[in-house]
């Protein structure tokens, strides 16, 4: 009797040691996921305030070559200006919602590392996990 207990509380950890590296594994995959992703929305990022700038750039240039009496062309252009304006806002925000939404998911990654590394070293203080499977800490 007890020492199929004991053997069912082997079992039972060595599953539970495979599980656990199988989540350090995906945890690692998803850390990588969210690194290029993050890269990815910095280069688009860059990309468009360039684009912004160019235009804003281009856009002031051809405001200066209008005449100063021609109020509706002027107006027109102002509107344009505001247009721009509160796109580059939306991209801003979005932009900051975004490293939110990272900054969470980062430290939800942390705690879940943790918790993991926990577990891994319960399941090597009791002999479920032998050394030499010790997966790679990162």
């Amino acid at each position: 009797w007890y020492l199929r207990r004991v053997r069912e509380a082997v079992v039972s950890t060595q599953s539970t040691g495979r599980k656990i590296r199988e989540l350090v594994i995906e945890n690692n995959d998803l850390k990588c996921a969210l690194a290029e992703h993050q890269e990815a929305l910095e280069f688009i990022m860059a990309k468009y305030r360039m684009q912004m700038t160019a235009f804003m750039t281009l856009k002031r240039e051809q405001s200066e070559e209008i005449p100063n009496n021609n109020e509706k062309i002027l107006q027109h252009y102002v509107e344009k200006m505001g247009d721009l304006i509160a796109v580059s806002d939306e991209g801003i925000r979005r932009d900051e919602d975004y490293d939110l939404q990272n900054e969470r998911e980062l430290a939800r990654l942390r705690y879940e590392n943790k918790y993991l590394k926990e577990c891994l070293k319960i399941g090597r203080d009791f002999g479920s996990i032998p050394p030499e499977e010790k997966p790679s800490e990162s």
